[in-house]
């Protein structure tokens, strides 16, 4: 059976302001990219093999999507490339 994977973008500086983002794009804080090492860190200590990775085409999602697998990727984990699917 297949395991279907959430992850949601780290925080942004939109987040720090409070403000709603919806389809605005607001680029990662320092600790939101750290937020994404930590999810990738996560994922590969547990060995986490993906078939496929969507994203997000909006900035912040698809630098998460990148930085976790780039965990994967450093734990020797052979990961797909992360595809941008419009409506994530």
């Amino acid at each position: 059976m297949a395991t279907l994977y959430l992850l949601r973008h780290g925080q942004t500086e939109f987040n720090l302001q409070h403000r709603v983002q919806g389809h605005c794009d607001s680029p990662l804080t320092e600790l939101g990219v750290r937020q994404a090492h930590a999810a990738g860190t996560w994922l590969a200590a547990r060995h986490v093999r993906f078939e496929r990775i969507f994203s997000s085409p909006l900035g912040r999602a698809l630098a998460t999507a990148e930085v976790a697998r780039g965990e994967l990727l450093a734990a020797g984990l052979p990961e797909p490339e992360v595809e941008t699917a419009e409506g994530l």
